[in-house]
């Protein structure tokens, strides 16, 4: 029998987990949303919704791999270096890594929309995040192959800076989506979201 309490905090922990992969915030060289932690958000995942997708389980590695590496990448800014942009053979792995796991794992999510939501609430819930999967998917890509592909000698000046500018603000845009259609997945669980934490017990009564 599954476990709808570990439904709701594995969609939880996806949904904050695009959180920490898609917003950066950074301190100098130094991001105070640091995307590993966005990684073991969607490894917590995985964990809590295994049981009801269990494709899942094989996207686990690929995820602890790709946590090893932004987590790097994060040390590494502390110096004021970085792991990206120095091999490009690597770099292009990574990139394909990505892509495959955020691909499947919202195409395991819309099936679990599909199976657990009332129709047509399910059927509408689940192409909105498959559609988000494949906008996502097209982002990624350009975004990641831009760097090493030089600009056309035709285009204007500043033009593709302009451009990517507005490609980042819609691969914002599609995170805060992917975020409120998975809270909206989530509330299909809300009826078994874990008990709030009782007040601290002070000295006194707690009465005035």
């Amino acid at each position: 029998m599954i476990d709808r309490s570990s439904l709701y905090k594995g969609l939880s922990c996806a949904a904050w987990g695009y959180f920490f992969l898609v917003f950066d915030v950074n301190l100098g060289t130094v991001s105070i949303l640091p995307r590993f932690v966005g990684w073991l958000l969607l490894l917590r995942a995985i964990d809590e919704l295994k049981e009801e997708r269990r494709d899942l389980a094989l996207l686990r590695p690929l995820g602890i791999l790709l946590a090893l590496w932004t987590g790097a990448d994060w040390l590494a800014s502390w110096a004021g270096k970085d792991v990206d942009g120095h091999l490009l053979p690597l770099d292009l792995i990574v990139a394909v890594a990505q892509l495959y796991f955020l691909f499947q794992f919202l195409t395991d999510l819309a099936a679990l929309a599909r199976t657990w939501c009332r129709e047509p609430e399910a059927a509408d819930l689940s192409r909105r995040i498959l559609r988000c999967r494949t906008v996502q998917t097209v982002l990624v890509t350009v975004l990641a192959l831009v760097p090493y592909v030089p600009a056309p000698r035709w285009l204007p000046e500043g033009v593709s800076g302009g451009a990517l500018v507005v490609l980042a603000i819609v691969y914002c845009l599609l995170g805060i989506a992917l975020m409120l259609y998975l809270f909206r997945l989530r509330g299909t669980f809300k009826d078994a979201a874990p008990p709030p934490l009782p007040p601290a017990s002070g000295g006194g009564t707690g009465e005035i």
